[in-house]
């Protein structure tokens, strides 16, 4: 959808549909990319989150398969 756009029928009114648009518009600064150097802290932010989050899921995983292995070996 453009900024040109507009709902042509539906339950979202003109008015409305204005004020969802100008709510999805980020009016700060874009993160940047850079190759070396002082890397956007934001970023930093981000991609330290994501990988604590890909680690718990992987650790959790884990604990699922050994739990899941010890309960199908034969006693013993």
């Amino acid at each position: 959808m453009t900024k040109q756009d507009r709902p042509e029928e539906g339950p979202t009114q003109a008015s409305e549909f204005e004020v969802l648009r100008e709510s999805m518009v980020f009016e700060g600064p874009e993160l940047t990319f850079t190759p070396r150097g002082s890397p956007d802290p934001r970023l930093m932010r981000l991609v330290r989150l994501l990988a604590q989050q890909a680690a718990r899921e992987c650790y959790e995983e884990e604990l699922r398969l050994a739990r899941e292995k010890r309960r199908e070996a034969p006693p013993g």
